[in-house]
């Protein structure tokens, strides 16, 4: 075997790891979702965008963002305590909601 081919191996791989690590992150999916509130003041429209192939946290930020457009337009005077009610009335399906996800 030839030791000084094998000694340079090691080196190759070390100076190459960042390169293919990086084009491996370039190919990473993203995941875009839309969502679109319904209530009697309005409908009211957020995007959220992601990376990797996971929809559920991108879904609860574009939910999140929409409840926040509804708060501040409907000038709630606590914001905050508003954006988490919306969030909960629209899993108890009190306001209309749809979300959309493009991967």
């Amino acid at each position: 075997m030839n030791r000084k081919a094998f000694e340079r191996t090691p080196r190759l791989v070390l100076l190459a790891l960042p390169l293919v690590l990086s084009l491996l992150a370039g190919c990473k999916r993203g995941v875009e979702c839309t969502t679109e509130i319904t209530a009697g003041s309005g409908t009211f429209k957020a995007t959220a965008r992601g990376e990797g192939d996971e929809k559920g946290p991108v879904m609860k930020a574009a939910l999140r963002d929409a409840c926040q457009r509804m708060c501040v337009e409907t000038k709630s005077p606590m914001v905050d305590a508003c954006v988490t009610r919306c969030t909960v009335d629209v899993g108890a399906t009190k306001i209309g909601a749809r979300t959309s996800c493009n991967d």
